[in-house]
């Protein structure tokens, strides 16, 4: 037996280099339950709904987190948010999209379009910079 045939049979390759799908185990060798990586939830690229929101404080995230994390489109509106809230929440939202590998666009200086990575945004405008609104 030759070293590739040692290498073949160390990390299961068969003769056609293709690799048998053994179950996971787990540290004490019984066998794992692994479930299968999410994928669209409708199987399609179509946009079914965007849910608009108006935050009135930081607390009302956790809803804007539910509905991204979901594959929904938002707009959010901060006009109603404290100077503070408003810079907390859009902090969120940036590590939220990063997160998902969304995207942010400000459409006016308090209302943003948060979509999920399967969604693309129209960019025939240059960008504006997020840092102004901050600032």
């Amino acid at each position: 037996m030759g070293v590739m045939d040692s290498f073949k049979d160390y990390f299961d390759f068969s003769s056609k280099g293709d690799r048998p799908v053994r179950p996971a185990t787990t540290a004490k060798g019984a066998t794992a339950k692994v479930s299968p990586i999410r994928t669209n939830r409708s199987g399609s690229g179509d946009i079914s709904e965007i849910v608009t929101l108006d935050p009135t404080g930081f607390q009302d995230v956790r809803e804007i987190a539910d509905h991204f994390c979901n594959d929904i489109p938002l707009i959010i509106n901060m006009a109603a948010l404290s100077e503070k809230d408003s810079q907390r929440t859009l902090d969120f939202l940036l590590g939220l999209k990063e997160g998902r590998h969304g995207q942010l666009k400000r459409v006016t200086p308090k209302v943003f379009l948060l979509t999920p990575a399967n969604v693309s945004i129209n960019q025939d405008e240059e960008e504006e910079e997020l840092d102004e609104f901050i600032g």
